[in-house]
């Protein structure tokens, strides 16, 4: 009688346990921070945004980024895909992917009103010629009710950022070198540009120095969801964790 009830109250106890568990793992998988979107990891996101300057500039930077296994997140304009498509005959977003880098959308006009629009005005904004994915950083970081209209529509989640290094108002190399070492906290997604004085090897090189001098890192080019063995093309949906 006394091993019946023992047992009973093991079961019991192990019922709890694993409700426990279980509303602990869908509380987990239900937080999402949109300042640092899927990184749920301690390193840290350089993300640039808009649109380069050349091809050269972005090609210079992926063949950099993939040698240093940095994983970069770019959120270029569905404009600036149109112009490189038009000018170029060149994808950007897929030659970034196969570099291992991760790709986001960013609208395709990068509308100041952004906030102001309708849920399906958002949404337009969110489809081809723009970047076509699961995760989008809005225009000027505007959010709002229509804007989390727009995302949920298209089925895509937005990821604005933790720190903005300010490099797209004029500042220098050294002084967007030093706000990206700076800002950065575990976790931290920080926001930079493709056309502006960030977006180049040494910058990327010294924002890294910095962080490392913090005890922090950035997130790794993309080898699969177990991250390991060489960099090999990225998704076109993101995972809904990022292997950093």
């Amino acid at each position: 009688m006394r091993v019946r009830q023992i047992l009973t109250t093991l079961a019991a106890l192990a019922l709890v346990a694993g409700s426990f568990v279980s509303s602990a793992q869908a509380a987990s998988a239900a937080t999402y921070d949109e300042r640092r979107g899927p990184n749920y990891s301690q390193r840290v996101i350089l993300t640039y945004d808009g649109c380069p300057t050349s091809l050269t500039a972005f090609k210079t930077v992926l063949k950099y980024a993939k040698k240093k296994n940095d994983g970069l997140v770019l959120a270029p304009t569905g404009r600036c895909l149109a112009k490189y498509r038009e000018r170029n005959g060149v994808d950007l977003a897929k030659l970034a992917r196969a570099h291992g880098q991760y790709v986001i959308n960013h609208s395709i006009t990068h509308p100041k009103n952004f906030d102001k629009l309708s849920c399906a005005a958002v949404a337009r904004e969110l489809r081809a010629p723009g970047v076509v994915t699961n995760f989008g950083r809005p225009p000027y970081g505007k959010l709002g009710g229509s804007v989390r209209c727009g995302y949920k529509k298209v089925g895509m989640k937005p990821w604005n950022w933790t720190g903005y290094t300010k490099d797209a108002q004029g500042k220098s190399k050294a002084q967007v070198v030093s706000a990206g070492a700076k800002l950065a906290k575990p976790g931290a997604t920080i926001l930079m540009h493709m056309g502006w004085k960030a977006f180049n090897p040494d910058a990327i090189a010294k924002i890294k120095a910095g962080l490392e001098d913090r005890g922090l890192r950035v997130c790794r080019a993309y080898r699969g969801l177990d991250n390991r063995g060489a960099i090999v093309t990225s998704p076109r949906k993101l995972p809904q964790r990022l292997p950093c």
